[in-house]
């Protein structure tokens, strides 16, 4: 059938009792990019259908950042099957231990200061009348960044084989500037007080 006629047949379906949705068959092949949604991923692609891609096929044939440690100062990191290939751990497949470097347990909202567990609580600012729910940003750009590439699920990172160090930085309300420096110290391999050392430093911030 034509796939105007699939898209009809289709519909009759979904009206039936019982029936939640109903989509014609494909077929598919094995490929680095010919995965569920990689033809919605614009910004890896060099024209379609935007003009703010990346190319990142071209430079994927030179590397896929293999070795390269990206240190994400933001709001931390989520558990995602994209990063790490799990539910449940915030470390494993495309990311490595980070740190908290948001100093007020207020704004942290994790109930303590500066500490090895980046993980995102959020940051929403009950203060401000014109917050948003959280944003969940760390875990936004850590994706773009690296999520796993050829794992037939969801999207693949700019650079899918490179790792993610989370350097929590903003909670609630947002982030102070000594918070943010702290992090880009540590982040770089900089020592600093009363911090241990960054065993695997960021080659890019």
């Amino acid at each position: 059938v034509t796939e105007a006629e699939a898209a009809a047949i289709g519909d009759q379906v979904e009206d039936a009792d019982g029936v939640k949705a109903a989509e014609p068959s494909e077929v598919l092949t094995a490929g680095a990019t010919d995965v569920g949604f990689y033809s919605y991923l614009w910004n890896l692609k060099e024209n379609s259908p935007s003009t703010f891609g990346v190319d990142a096929e071209t430079a994927w044939v030179t590397s896929t950042g293999a070795g390269t440690i990206v240190g994400v100062i933001d709001t931390g990191i989520t558990a995602h099957p994209d990063l790490t290939g799990s539910s449940t751990a915030i470390v494993g497949g495309n990311v490595i231990a980070g740190y908290d470097f948001i100093s007020d347990s207020a704004s942290a909202g994790d109930g303590d200061g500066r500490d090895a567990n980046p993980s995102d609580d959020g940051d929403f600012c009950a203060s401000d009348p014109n917050a948003s729910e959280s944003s969940w940003h760390g875990t936004h750009v850590a994706g773009i960044i690296a999520a796993i590439g050829n794992n037939g699920r969801g999207v693949v990172g700019v650079a899918p084989d490179a790792k993610i160090q989370p350097l929590r930085a903003l909670g609630r309300c947002g982030g102070t500037i000594e918070d943010i420096i702290t992090a880009i110290l540590w982040g770089s391999g900089v020592s600093v007080i009363g911090l241990p050392q960054n065993p695997h430093p960021a080659s890019v911030l």
